[in-house]
């Protein structure tokens, strides 16, 4: 191997669910990135792997487990990961994972996610580290909870930019999600890396076999040759999900045999099931709950369009899978959304105009041929941008930027 680089993170991979979701897919998608590079790659965390994982089984991953950190693992609830004192906890201990293996492995850098790097960035600032710290700023912690002092004693805003003044290198999706920790130096935003989260954009390019798709459309009873409308969970308050459910009838109107496919779990399913009882829409609505990424793949295939209303976003991963797939996304113009998508694809909605979905969604639907280019360019641009081993080579060019071979 080249170098050695040791990866501290509280959780990461599969199930895509629970308060650690967007931690669990970015870890994941990181180590995907540089599994198959001339590196050996060392993770502190608190995951129970799955056996049959065949990305994390490889001869150059190690692991090193860590005990669970927060109650509710697996699970929503109130209490989540939003305690900060778990973060220094698990940051402390994978601190002390590093520091015993260290001698023996000679690391060349430490690559830790946001939520992770509190310790490290502590001993660099004290010198008791001296190889190369970057630090992941992903989102999957910091959206919309910055500010929040409910669960936090202390804002994360702060823990953060202390954290990232003691890093040689900051990676992240978009400047959106960096700049929403407030006074940043100007010499931290020069240490700045726009990295994309990536996603296996080849396997979602892939047309489905014809009998998964029918197997799939008899499993949720989809009939063939009608418009299919999917929205995706996790179905939280920021994603907004909930709030969309309002302007199914419009759409309607406009096409009366309409579906509309409703995946994932989360706390205001209930609330969604509800809406949809109340507007009378339920035989044009199918709720899948939790599904695999087999089915998952499928379903962007068989759909016509995603809709994703997210006020508040972090990588926003189900953007690029669509992108991949062909389908068109219909999003809030606002970062970092308007950052993935490409410019002038004309899928963007005012934030404060949510009822321009339905215009969107029926010029979509209502002239497909149109917009075959735009998909195809989007489709382009995903596995341009967006795919692991595109991915891959910008984190390594850092790495060997940063130690100089």
């Amino acid at each position: 191997m080249s170098f050695s680089i040791f990866i501290p993170t509280i959780e990461i991979g599969p199930p895509y669910v629970g308060p650690m979701a967007g931690l669990r897919r970015y870890s994941y998608s990181l180590v995907q990135s540089l599994v198959n590079h001339d590196i050996d790659i060392h993770i502190a965390t608190t995951t129970e792997l799955p056996s049959n994982d065949k990305l994390l089984d490889r001869e150059n991953i190690h692991f090193y487990k860590l005990p669970p950190q927060i109650s509710a693992r697996g699970a929503y609830s109130t209490q989540t990961h939003f305690y900060a004192k778990n973060h220094r906890r698990f940051s402390k201990q994978a601190l002390n994972i590093f520091r015993q293996i260290n001698k023996e492995k000679q690391f060349s850098l430490i690559h830790s996610t946001e939520a992770s790097g509190y310790a490290f960035a502590k001993a660099k600032r004290k010198k008791q580290i001296e190889i190369p710290l970057i630090l992941s700023v992903h989102g999957a912690v910091t959206t919309g909870n910055l500010k929040s002092r409910l669960f936090v004693k202390r804002p994360y805003s702060r823990i953060l930019r202390r954290t990232v003044g003691h890093c040689n290198v900051i990676v992240t999706n978009t400047p959106s999600l960096l700049y929403k920790i407030k006074r940043l130096t100007k010499k931290i935003k020069e240490r700045v890396e726009i990295v994309p989260h990536s996603v296996n954009c080849k396997k979602f390019s892939q047309i489905p076999k014809l009998e998964d798709v029918e197997d799939f459309r008899d499993k949720y009873d989809l009939n063939l040759g009608k418009a299919t409308i999917l929205l995706q969970g996790p179905f939280i308050s920021r994603k907004t999900q909930h709030e969309v459910i309002e302007f199914f009838p419009s759409i309607m109107r406009e096409f009366p045999n309409v579906l509309f496919l409703i995946m994932g779990e989360g706390p205001l399913l209930q609330n969604i099931k509800e809406n949809v009882v109340n507007l009378q829409i339920e035989d044009s609505v199918r709720i899948t709950g939790y599904i695999n990424d087999d089915e998952l793949l499928i379903a962007y295939h068989i759909s016509d369009v995603l809709l994703y209303p997210a006020k508040e976003g972090s990588f926003g991963t189900p953007l690029i899978e669509a992108m991949a797939s062909g389908l068109p996304v219909v999003a809030v113009d606002k970062p970092p959304m308007n950052e993935m998508l490409p410019p002038d694809c004309g899928w963007l909605y005012p934030q404060n105009d949510m009822a321009k979905i339905v215009d969107i969604v029926n010029e979509l639907i209502s002239n497909k041929e149109a917009s075959q280019q735009i998909i195809f360019e989007t489709q382009k641009y995903a596995l341009k941008n967006y795919d692991y081993q595109i991915v891959g080579k910008k984190l390594m060019k850092i790495y060997k930027d940063i130690l100089e071979i």
